[in-house]
């Protein structure tokens, strides 16, 4: 046996140069491999990645009035994405906003499940037989994504597929999986007007040859040159709401509440004005849960009131105390009513210097109106909830309207109805971007982003650029945030991806560039997976450390992100190996920070496990990717330390938690035939066995797996 090497220590410039080259230059590498160490400290004190990522979805989900969800990525039984990101959002019927790539299929079962066909179904899946290409035209609301879906399920084999909303169709650089479905979302006025007949044709017959089949959704606005008719079909009336509420009821054995007086004027009312689907899907939902504790005079109440006329007039009778609030709840639903009632005094404040501008020291009553009768005018609840702080996680009172649609009606209301408060809500929302806490900023800069749809471009310049070139952390927070719904909206979506790309030009400020680098990792990259990673694969060429850290933040909330875990480990995979010393480094940084930032948390486990531990037993494909990736890095001479440092926290982790001792000992193994050097695992295992208060049940238990391995 030979004898084992000593404690790894930094030895070279070249995270990756050979060991024997190393002796040139130990100083140099003793202080980047200080450097590195010191740049995990830092890292160590922000957010946890998991924080920026549902701050994100959470405020998504809040404007989206219910029909934003995050999916699950099934492996078996583990749900590998649901546990890394922790937070597991419902998802309501229907297809709602689907990620570009795969589909999974737990999601294309729940829609055939709750699918009840429109009258023009059965000729669209005519069409698509005949010739494999369709471009589909709806308004939105109408279902047309969920239709699509369908269609697509039932008539291919191979899975469906969304395209990237950025994709250019006329390209024709597609390439089809065998005997698959593909989407294409609503595509932008500019690429439907240059379509024509001849690019069309051609990617009919690469579908055919392929098996394949494509379903393109148009706006019902838009206009296609007449040689292209041929390959659109108009989606006309929808399904009626009646049979779709009587199918989700008979699926959920509720076909009883249908008996109470209540929902015949429910049923009338919707039948007569049918709602957009994710609202219909949405009062079947309400009516299957009638049983716990709403009964179908509320669930009429609610409607009633969120009617236009309704709503406007109860908009236009609050008083100048509610309606700030009623203002800052739509951006802030479902946060603790202190922080509320802070953000609302505020824009009060806001409001009253501009219409009285010569009172700034108007009197304010702090006793003027009870908490209950506030909250009843705006039509709000409150309710227990938790909050995370530094020291842990607290109770506290939360508040949210009483009717999931009340915040994006309310923000669209004073969009749509108020044009002198344009301004001044921008601003407010501009300085509360800056607000020290991570939900804050990043809900005004969702609520920005929400804004902006009508107005991208005004609020780019006024808000989100100067949000972007701050430098600020809070405000970087805010502007990736104000990206997020645009990203949603197929017309804008490309918009936001060339912005993108101009903001990571040379010329471009390095702030502005290290937001355009977060952003990637956030919605525009769910989005747009191909796109990002290409975006993220040129800045890791970078040898600024800033830049470094960025693309290792983004390529985390990526590995968050919705059926991109393989991807991104994957990419890092071919980073790690790069012939470019500046990737190899960008690449091992990477590896090393979503290491130390993730624990997931397991039924299997005591306590959360590494996430490398967890991937490895979740796949055979992930193994081989951790495998790969983490043996370079501990076998990269200036992070070999930190890699052994890593190794030593999962080691400690497994003398809390016995569970954990057998498939670390089997990565572990992985690593060291990686190596070709168990000897030096040992030695460190034996070295840390020594250490006060050191994991000596653990690394004996270890040390057998090792052994037992070494004696085969």
């Amino acid at each position: 046996m030979k004898e084992p090497k000593p404690e790894p220590q930094a030895e070279g410039p070249d995270p990756s140069a050979p060991k024997e080259a190393a002796d040139a230059a130990p100083a140099e590498a003793a202080s980047e491999e200080e450097s590195h160490r010191d740049r995990l400290a830092a890292a160590a004190g922000r957010p946890d990645p998991r924080a920026a990522w549902s701050a994100r979805v959470g405020a998504l989900g809040e404007l989206g009035g219910g029909g934003f969800s995050a999916n699950n990525l099934f492996l078996g039984s583990v749900q590998v994405d649901t546990l890394i990101g922790r937070d597991n959002y419902a998802r309501t019927a229907g297809a709602g906003l689907v990620p570009s790539g795969a589909v999974s299929a737990s999601m294309l079962e729940e829609i055939a499940q709750q699918f009840v066909a429109p009258p023009v179904f059965t000729e669209l899946r005519r069409r698509l037989r005949e010739q494999a290409l369709l471009l589909f035209r709806a308004p939105q609301g109408w279902g047309r994504t969920t239709v699509a879906l369908h269609a697509l399920q039932l008539d291919t084999s191979g899975g469906v597929n969304k395209l990237s909303p950025d994709l250019q169709l006329r390209s024709l650089d597609i390439e089809f999986v065998p005997h698959s479905g593909y989407l294409c979302d609503v595509l932008e006025v500019d690429q439907v007007r240059t379509l024509r007949e001849f690019h069309l044709e051609q990617l009919a017959r690469r579908l055919q040859e392929a098996g394949c089949r494509l379903i393109v959704l148009l706006d019902n606005k838009a206009r296609v040159s007449h040689d292209v008719e041929p390959f659109v079909l108009d989606g006309g009336e929808p399904t009626p709401a009646l049979p779709i509420v009587c199918h989700h009821l008979a699926r959920n054995r509720c076909l009883k509440v249908l008996e109470d007086p209540d929902a015949e004027s429910l049923l009338v009312d919707i039948t007569a004005v049918r709602p957009p689907a994710r609202d219909i899907a949405g009062i079947a939902a309400q009516l299957a849960d009638t049983g716990h504790g709403i009964t179908v005079a509320e669930i009429n109440y609610r409607r009633s009131v969120s009617r236009s006329s309704d709503f406007q007039e109860w908009f236009s009778q609050l008083d100048s105390e509610t309606r700030p609030f009623a203002i800052a709840l739509a951006v802030f639903n479902g946060m603790p009513v202190h922080l509320v009632s802070t953000v609302g005094q505020l824009l009060a404040q806001r409001i009253q210097r501009e219409q009285s501008p010569g009172d700034a020291e108007q009197q304010r009553f702090v006793f003027s109106k009870r908490t209950a009768e506030l909250l009843d005018e705006a039509q709000a609840t409150l309710y227990s909830s938790t909050e995370d702080t530094e020291h842990g996680r607290i109770p506290v009172r939360a508040v949210k309207y009483t009717d999931d649609s009340y915040p994006r009606r309310v923000l669209e209301h004073v969009l749509e109805e108020y044009h002198a408060a344009h301004q001044l809500i921008r601003e407010w929302l501009r300085d509360l971007g800056g607000f020290a806490d991570l939900d804050v900023c990043t809900r005004a800069g969702v609520a920005v982003g929400f804004l902006s749809t009508l107005e991208f471009d005004h609020a780019r310049q006024l808000v989100i650029e100067p949000w972007a070139d701050s430098g600020d952390e809070n405000e970087q927070s805010a502007a990736i945030g104000a990206l997020q719904f645009p990203t949603l909206v197929p017309e804008l979506a490309p918009l936001v991806a060339r912005m993108l790309a101009a903001w990571l030009h040379r010329d471009q400020p390095l702030a502005r560039k290290l937001t355009a680098i977060a952003a990637w990792g956030s919605t525009a990259g769910q989005q747009m997976p191909d796109h990002a990673i290409d975006m993220l694969r040129g800045m890791a060429r970078s040898k600024n450390w800033a830049v470094q850290d960025a693309v290792g933040e983004s390529i985390i909330q990526l590995f968050l992100g919705v059926g991109l875990t393989g991807r991104v480990l994957g990419e890092l995979r071919t980073w790690t190996g790069s012939a470019l010393y500046s990737v190899r480094e960008t690449g091992f940084w990477c590896v090393l920070r979503l290491s130390v930032s993730m624990d997931v948390d397991t039924s299997r486990g005591a306590v959360a496990w590494p996430v490398m531990v967890f991937l490895a037993e979740a796949s055979d494909k992930y193994r081989d990717d951790v495998v790969a990736i983490f043996s370079r890095l501990m076998d990269a001479p200036i992070f070999m330390p930190l890699a052994f440092d890593e190794v030593r926290r999962w080691v400690d982790l497994a003398e809390k938690d016995r569970e954990l001792r057998a498939p670390l000992g089997r990565l572990l193994i992985d690593f060291g035939t990686a190596t070709q050097d168990m000897d030096t695992l040992a030695f460190q295992l034996r070295d840390w066995r020594e250490d006060l208060n050191g994991p000596v049940a653990a690394v004996d238990d270890l040390l057998v797996m090792l052994d037992q391995k070494r004696g085969n």
